[in-house]
């Protein structure tokens, strides 16, 4: 690990737990191969997550949406209602 890298591992593992903002607590997850095994039950609550707060960190929205797509959801969107009994 480079030198900056330890030296903010070092500041985060002296804050309380309480105070971890999401950075470094992200910081924690991908550094853990680093930490002692203390640490590592120390942080457990921190590095592995429950399955559902990972799915919500990995969802992330698209970065664009292309034409095709862009038509799909407009044509969707804004095609009347068709009623059942035969009037549009």
């Amino acid at each position: 690990m480079d030198p900056r890298s330890k030296e903010i591992l070092q500041e985060i593992l002296e804050k309380p737990l309480v105070e971890l903002t999401d950075e470094d607590k992200a910081f924690l997850r991908a550094r853990r191969s680093y930490l002692k095994k203390s640490q590592l039950e120390e942080y457990d609550s921190i590095i592995n997550l429950p399955k559902k707060e990972e799915e919500e960190e990995k969802e992330e929205p698209p970065l664009y949406i292309s034409g095709k797509d862009k038509q799909n959801q407009t044509s969707e969107e804004s095609e009347p209602v068709k009623e059942q009994n035969g009037e549009a």
